[in-house]
């Protein structure tokens, strides 16, 4: 860990205090309802390790878990999206911040290590980045976990192999599979702010333009959904037959990437694995062509690939690295990494603030609840509980059922000569 003194590091912490404030100031289920059930005690004294993109939105979840009497260590998720000022800030609040900005993969790698020998309990984890190297690299410290929350689609596929792999020996709450995270944060938060990152960055136009979205998941959906409402030709590449099909009721082009690619004028990955477009789908791409990921990997455009074919690479402008081949451009931003953190700001407040609810209420889930060894969802009262805050902090009310309304299957039950 690097440490700063002097006025300029002061300023750091400054700034880092204020985006905190900010994401405080506009997350209103956070700071009502989740802090009150946080602060029950149930959490005093318990290691919980938050390992997510290490960021302002981040970092008062972290300070919550604090409050309620949690000892945090906090670790970043990906290299390439932690943020100086506000891991300064956690460090002055005095939370334990194993990450420092401005590293590569392999520093991240010792920090995840780092992170997994300050022995926690539980963790809240993105990608089970840390989950899968406490059990490769600290086996002994893995058995000992009393739980993990995953934050995503990845990483709950991931834990779900561990399961059946009979290499789960603790219960696991996947918190991507809450409807107030996946139908909100998935689709609304990634769909928003990548194409927000894209156009930042490029400064190029897109109403009117060729833009393929690679995956159809809920975040896939989302930027094909902004991108179309941007006035985008929008095409989607999709490998499950259910999702192609519902791409194309969407009003989406589906097609293979030889269909699609040629004439492309963005790519946007959001597949949650690895190498989607790879050295086969080099060669598809046309001139000047821009590639962005918003899925998991850094590694769901193949940038080694790319690098090795390249006759030369120029950093175009910020954050656009552009890969010569022949007379052909093609420009990747952030490098490969996630385009709308790494590039941008991450998910809108309002996102977050039911997703790191999901979180926080999960490991108070965790804590508090007898759970076996496996893959679990947070329970629907509590994922309601979250919706009803949300929507009580908007004016928002719900009608309740009237006994009128009721089905009447149970009177029929009973008529029935069973």
């Amino acid at each position: 860990m690097r440490e700063h003194n002097g006025p300029d590091h002061q300023a750091i912490v400054d700034d880092g205090r204020a985006r905190i404030d900010w994401v405080e100031a506009h997350s209103p289920v956070m700071r009502g309802m989740v802090r009150e059930t946080l602060g029950d005690g149930s959490l005093k004294g318990k290691r919980i390790a938050v390992v997510v993109h290490l960021e302002a939105k981040t970092a008062f979840l972290a300070l919550l878990l604090a409050e309620a009497g949690a000892d945090v260590i906090a670790a970043g998720s990906n290299p390439q999206t932690t943020h100086a000022s506000v891991v300064a800030a956690l460090r002055d609040k005095g939370i334990r911040v194993v990450s420092d900005a401005g590293g590569d993969h392999t520093s991240w790698e010792q920090e995840l290590l780092a992170a997994a020998d300050l022995k926690p309990e539980y963790i809240i984890d993105d990608g089970a980045e840390l989950t899968i190297r406490m059990g490769m690299h600290r086996p002994e410290l893995y058995k000992r976990l009393k739980g993990v929350s995953e934050e995503t689609t990845t990483g709950t596929a991931r834990l779900h192999a561990l399961h059946e792999m009979g290499k789960l020996p603790f219960p696991a709450l996947t918190a991507n599979d809450a409807r107030c995270k996946h139908l909100f944060d998935n689709r609304y938060g990634t769909g928003q702010t990548t194409m927000q990152a894209v156009l930042a960055m490029s400064g190029r136009k897109v109403a009117g333009a060729r833009v393929v979205v690679v995956g159809y998941g809920y975040v896939g959906r989302g930027i094909a959904e902004y991108a179309k409402a941007m006035n985008a030709k929008v095409s989607v590449i999709e490998m499950d037959p259910v999702r192609a099909l519902e791409a194309h009721m969407d009003g989406m082009r589906v097609g293979t990437a030889d269909d699609v690619l040629p004439d492309a004028e963005f790519v946007v990955t959001a597949t949650g694995g690895m190498r989607a477009i790879g050295a086969p789908e080099f060669a598809l791409l046309s001139h000047d062509v821009i590639l962005a990921n918003a899925g998991h990997h850094d590694l769901e455009i193949d940038v080694d690939a790319l690098g090795e074919i390249a006759k030369r690479e120029t950093d175009s402008r910020p954050g656009i690295h552009t890969f010569n081949l022949d007379e052909r451009d093609i420009h990747v931003l952030s490098r490969g990494a996630l385009v709308n953190i790494a590039g941008g700001s991450g998910h809108p407040v309002e996102i977050m603030d039911l997703t790191f609810a999901v979180q926080g209420l999960g490991a108070h889930h965790l804590v508090n609840t007898p759970m076996k060894p496996g893959v679990h969802i947070l329970p629907k009262a509590v994922d309601d509980s979250i919706a009803a805050a949300k929507l009580n902090s908007l004016g928002i009310g719900l009608t309740e059922g009237r006994e009128e309304q009721a089905d009447d299957l149970t009177e029929w039950v009973k008529g029935m000569q069973l």
